[in-house]
């Protein structure tokens, strides 16, 4: 390039940096020849000199992080990681495996130190690719999730076994839970919770697991409330589901609170602004933001050493609002 543009590879490569010392034409001209050489700046190289510059992060289209808007709480780990020089690469991707793969470049061209893996599913393939391309991921599940990793632990366990508590002492015999797909190891942690609390006595749960979409709910809830025995209590992993599941309990002439109870399993404006406003646990992306920033700063201080750094995250109290009630027998 250098040859072609007639200047020294020291001026080649001030003008392709944009740093002072070189004139606008010369600047112009080293462009122009990059452009016809088809010249592309090369990440890995960058890395080598600058160090990573990002966290990454891979969402699945549709999913939420952990039952929170995903822009909500990367707003938050960005703020946390501003003073640090570190930005967040959020990509979307199809799928797991288009994750997976996207970790394995990422670790080719030492784009990332850290990467976040959301929604753990039981025998994650990105957790395997991120770590064998180099990368240091921190996970994202119930407690417990990716043994020896980096991790924010969420206790959904208990928290949905408040939930269950709750509508036990609210009269409620017959409860079902709408879940989120049977691989994500925080439906099997949402699961163990609604049966603790409803405890082995004559308090009946059905849980049924849908893709997470607002169809898979609202077919689910469908056939829950149509069935011969209907449950009393319907909980639903997130908001949307829950007002999927507010709307069948309408359209097939059941009144909420007073024939069905509804809960959401994580808060937001929607669920107050319902019609009747949805009883639901909080909602995440605050406490979870920065959980991720605590274990993404503790994973890159500890480098290659020492204890991976897992990051406790409790969820908050119900909010009790009008869409549950006691139970007529």
């Amino acid at each position: 390039m250098a040859r072609a543009a007639g200047v020294s590879t020291a001026v080649v490569s001030y003008a392709l940096n944009d740093r002072r010392g070189v004139s606008v034409a010369t600047r112009e001209r080293v462009l122009r020849v990059a452009d016809e050489l088809g010249w592309r700046p090369n990440p890995a190289a960058r890395s080598m000199r600058a160090g990573a510059q990002a966290v990454g992060l891979a969402v699945v289209a549709g999913e939420t992080l952990h039952g929170a808007p995903v822009l909500d709480v990367v707003a938050v780990l960005q703020r946390a990681l501003h003073d640090r020089g570190l930005g967040v690469d959020l990509r979307v991707v199809p799928d797991v495996a288009a994750a997976a793969e996207l970790y394995r470049r990422w670790g080719a061209e030492r784009r990332c130190e850290v990467v976040v893996v959301p929604e753990v599913r039981s025998d994650d393939v990105r957790l395997r690719a991120a770590t064998e391309a180099g990368l240091r991921p921190v996970a994202i599940g119930p407690v417990g999730v990716a043994p020896g990793l980096a991790a924010v632990e969420v206790d959904d366990e208990e928290a949905y076994a408040r939930v269950a508590r709750y509508l036990r002492g609210l009269g409620h015999a017959r409860v079902a839970l709408v879940a989120d797909p049977a691989d994500r190891l925080r439906t099997a942690a949402c699961e163990r919770g609604m049966r603790e609390g409803l405890g082995d006595g004559d308090v009946s749960v059905d849980v049924v697991v849908t893709d997470g979409s607002v169809e898979g709910a609202a077919g689910a809830t469908r056939r829950l409330l149509t069935q011969s025995v209907r449950p009393t209590a319907v909980v639903l992993a997130s908001d949307v589901m829950a007002l999927a599941g507010l709307d069948v309990a309408r359209r097939t002439g059941l009144v909420v609170p007073w024939d069905v109870s509804v809960v959401a399993g994580a808060d937001s404006v929607l669920c107050r602004l319902a019609t009747p406003a949805l009883t639901s646990l909080p909602a995440l992306a605050h406490d979870l933001g920065a959980a991720l920033a605590a274990a993404v700063t503790g994973t890159l201080d500890a480098g290659g050493d020492g204890e991976p750094t897992r990051v406790p995250l409790a969820v908050g109290a119900l909010a009790v609002r009008g869409s549950t009630a006691p139970h007529a027998h």
